[in-house]
């Protein structure tokens, strides 16, 4: 199993500074959930109103891919500094909006930020860290955004001092702005990436055979988001507003059954790396599926503790899991677009899923809802059998990095060959490490 001794001097580099990052970028990221029982009331919104805000920010963050493009041909780190930079900014303009409109726009902003900042940081790290440990880097990784979501549970009360009080919840991720010099100086440009003189589209990476691949997972990104944007979005809009609970106890009851739910980043991330990322994918969204629907289904203490505790586990046990297949499954060229449009297509299940809520959700209720939301996990779990194992992959091209050229008689996209990078279709020694010490 790993331990620290497993990580080596640049695995603890960037890590150390991939965990800072996630804690500024989970707090940021989770405010307008948090504090959305008290901005809707300043904003004079709905329930049904709010969806549609959602739904607003989630088409916005479609820009992130352009970030993730650049990844691709210029490098992974400066797009990177830039989107870490701009989530501060956003929920500093959000802290000063004064209308739903300027609210919408500025956390557009920062949802732009937020998945720019994830999707890059996941391919930094895929690709800095040691095969061995790489989904539990992963997993370390989220359990720091999730201490980031944590502490402004944390701090919560801040918003019921005044009407307004909770855009200080949002102007407090301005501290970030602090970090982006730390990054700019240790953090170095990934050493898998090649500069290619010859580029080669995602379009043509698809037709040369990726795509068996990319619409699984695009298909399951978007089931799940479809289902979880909205289920962790609504939490404490459900025990406030929906349950009448006070916000001291329903503060209480996430922080501490969330809180040991976040374990789940690194169960899941042991267990990919151990018994597989498929068979970890799928345990993992029938339990959040479980304790999600219980949540919004169920009404007393003795069982919202559990579900809670569960819907975190599972969606925790999902993200190491996940983004370390995703990683693997797509060779370096093309890997950061790759995430980037599997990422817009999950932003187009949340969409998907803010829009039905805000549709139906005033005349349903959140209950109803989100259990209608929850059967397309099911189908989720189905897909990801149709992927194939890539636990214990390596990603760095040897031989150290180098500008690299196609040769002009080669007509055929680079990726239609088989590449250091690319998986194969199916299950070999080439993919997955065969049993020995290591497991």
């Amino acid at each position: 199993m790993p331990v620290i001794s497993d990580f080596t001097i640049r695995d603890r580099r960037v890590l150390t500074l991939m965990l800072f990052v996630a804690l500024i970028a989970g707090y940021g990221g989770s405010q307008l959930s948090h504090t959305l029982p008290f901005a809707r009331k300043a904003l004079d919104l709905t329930e049904g109103g709010m969806n549609w805000v959602f739904a607003a920010t989630r088409v916005a963050s479609f820009i992130g891919l352009l970030f993730m493009y650049y990844a691709d041909r210029r490098g992974r780190r400066l797009p990177f500094l830039i989107a870490f930079a701009l989530l501060p900014v956003g929920n500093l303009l959000t802290a000063f909006a004064p209308d739903p409109v300027t609210f919408t726009l500025a956390q557009s902003v920062t949802r732009i930020a937020v998945i720019a900042v994830a999707g890059l940081a996941i391919v930094l790290l895929a690709e800095e860290l040691t095969p061995r440990i790489r989904a539990l880097g992963i997993g370390l990784y989220a359990l720091a955004g999730a201490a980031g979501s944590g502490l402004g549970l944390t701090i919560l009360p801040i918003a019921d001092g005044s009407d307004d009080a909770f855009r200080i919840l949002f102007a407090l991720t301005g501290i970030g702005l602090l970090g982006v010099p730390v990054l700019m100086k240790f953090l170095k440009e990934s050493r898998a990436f090649v500069h290619y003189e010859r580029k080669v589209t995602f379009r043509a990476a698809l037709r040369a055979g990726l795509g068996r691949h990319f619409w699984p997972l695009a298909a399951i990104a978007f089931l799940i988001a479809m289902f979880s944007s909205p289920a962790t979005s609504f939490v404490m809009e459900r025990l406030v507003d929906d349950l009448g609970w006070e916000t001291a106890p329903a503060r209480f009851l996430l922080m501490i059954f969330s809180g040991l739910g976040t374990a789940g980043v690194i169960v899941g991330g042991r267990m990919a790396d151990q018994i597989g990322r498929k068979r970890t994918t799928i345990m993992a969204m029938l339990t959040g599926l479980v304790g999600g629907v219980a949540f919004y289904t169920q009404d007393t203490g003795w069982v919202l503790a559990p579900a809670v505790f569960l819907a975190t586990l599972g969606l925790g046990m999902l993200t190491p899991a996940m983004a370390s297949h995703r990683s693997e499954l797509f060779p370096t060229r093309v890997r950061a677009t790759a995430a980037g449009w599997i990422t817009n297509v999950a932003i187009g299940g949340s969409i998907t899923g803010f829009v039905i809520g805000g549709l139906v959700v005033d005349d349903l209720g959140l209950p109803t809802t989100i259990t209608a939301l929850a059967g397309g996990l099911v189908i989720a779990m189905l897909l990801v059998t149709l992927l194939p194992e890539t636990r214990g992959m390596d990603l760095v091209r040897r031989g150290g990095r180098r500008r690299a050229t196609t040769p002009a008689s080669r007509t055929a996209p680079p990726s239609s060959q088989p590449a250091p990078t690319t998986p194969p279709v199916g299950p070999s020694p080439q993919a997955a490490p065969q049993p020995g010490p290591q497991q």
